[in-house]
């Protein structure tokens, strides 16, 4: 047998009015409006599984991408590339390193521990001594160094009269996320002549280029 419950008003236990009928089917509700999301401040810390955000593996090595999945981070990928060319020339008779005015590139890494892969391209002169040049760089509110690759890798040698192009690369471990900048340093590696970079205004270019690990 069917059963009807009739009532005017529905009050909480507080006596509070709820729900409220002016007996012609028009009701006066006191609860909260609805809301189009809910205030991140009103959800308490740990109240929604990190599973339930996405799909796939949740750990301290992932990240949650736009399609609700979650993915591990893709190493040894260029995040960034900067280069800088110059066609003017240098000398030193020195034997001990010298930096070359130009070119100079600017480059800040996104992590401090991401690699800067650097390529350098110049025309260079021995004359008829011993030319060696590699890379240096300036950390900005930091060190200066003439040689980071040392006189073993990252550097170009040139001997006696055989004047050319040059190409040479390192892969730099900066540990920084302050802005550096890379140059060329060059020094006569065994005599007394003038050796030359750049020499005949031939261009000389440098790249470098951030490396996530």
């Amino acid at each position: 047998m069917a059963s009807t419950i009739q009532v005017d008003k529905i009050t909480d236990i507080g006596g509070n009015t709820m729900l409220e009928s002016n007996g012609s089917g028009t009701f006066t509700s006191s609860l909260p409006a609805p809301t189009s999301g809910i205030a991140a401040s009103a959800i308490d810390s740990g109240t929604i599984a990190t599973a339930r955000l996405g799909s796939g593996t949740a750990s301290s090595s992932t990240f949650l991408r736009g399609d609700q999945t979650y993915a591990t981070p893709v190493a040894g990928k260029i995040l960034q590339v900067q280069t800088g060319v110059s066609s003017a020339g240098a000398t030193t008779t020195s034997n001990s390193f010298i930096q070359k005015a130009t070119p100079t590139v600017s480059i800040t890494p996104s992590s401090s521990s991401n690699k800067i892969y650097l390529s350098g391209h110049i025309y260079a002169d021995p004359n008829t001594d011993y030319l060696m040049v590699t890379f240096g760089r300036a950390i900005s509110g930091g060190a200066t160094n003439t040689n980071i690759s040392g006189e073993t890798y990252g550097m170009g040698m040139m001997t006696l009269n055989r004047e050319s192009s040059i190409s040479f690369s390192y892969l730099d471990s900066p540990s920084t996320t302050s802005a550096i900048s890379y140059y060329f340093y060059f020094k006569n590696d065994n005599g007394s002549t003038a050796v030359a970079l750049g020499h005949n205004s031939v261009g000389a270019s440098l790249t470098a280029m951030e490396v996530s690990v």
